[in-house]
C-alpha cells in the first residue's frame, strides 16, 4: 500500500501465538480492527472530536459485513509489525476499507505478511437498523486520503 493515511506499530502478544509460533490466524482479524480504530481516531480529530468509546463516533456507528484476510508469510512474536489502513469505496449507507501488515524495522521498509479487506455499514444501536452514511463521512475522509471525493463512490 502506497502512501497510506493510517499507520500504526502492532504489538504481538505471547497469547496471539498458535501451537507452532506463529500469530494465530484469527488474531490477524484484531490488528485489523486496531488499524481500523487507529483510522477512526484520526477521523474524530478531523472533525472535533475529541472523546469517543469503542472506536463509535455518535451517528456513526458501523458493523462489520464482510472481511477477509491474505496470508502472505507467518509472524513470529519476535517480529516487529505495522499495521496501514485506508477507505476504498464509500456507498451510501456503507463503506470497505484495505489493510496491509508489514514486518520490518518500519512500514515503508518492511515486508508484507498480510493483507485484507472490510466492507462496513453504518448501523443506529437504537433502530437496530442500516442507516445512511453521516453527511460529513465523505468529505472527511476525502481530506485524510488525499484524493477527491469521487474517487470513493460506487
Amino acid at each position: 500500500m502506497k502512501n497510506p493515511p493510517v499507520v500504526k506499530k502492532l504489538e504481538i502478544r505471547y497469547r496471539d501465538l498458535d501451537t507452532l509460533g506463529h500469530v494465530n490466524n484469527a488474531v490477524y482479524l484484531e490488528y485489523f480492527e486496531e488499524i481500523r480504530f487507529a483510522y477512526w481516531w484520526k477521523v474524530a480529530a478531523e472533525i472535533g472530536v475529541t472523546e469517543f468509546v469503542g472506536g463509535d463516533i455518535p451517528g456513526a456507528q458501523f458493523v462489520l459485513a464482510e472481511t477477509s484476510v491474505r496470508y502472505k508469510a507467518p509472524i513470529e512474536l519476535t517480529d516487529t509489525i505495522f499495521g496501514a489502513g485506508r477507505v476504498t469505496r464509500i456507498g451510501n449507507r456503507s463503506y470497505a476499507m484495505e489493510y496491509e501488515i508489514r514486518a520490518g524495522e518500519s512500514y515503508k521498509a518492511g515486508a508484507a505478511v498480510a493483507t485484507g479487506d472490510v466492507s462496513l455499514v453504518f448501523y443506529d444501536p437504537q433502530t437496530g437498523k442500516v442507516q445512511p452514511r453521516p453527511d460529513w463521512f465523505l468529505a472527511t475522509v476525502a481530506k485524510i486520503e488525499g484524493r477527491p471525493e469521487d474517487a470513493f463512490l460506487t
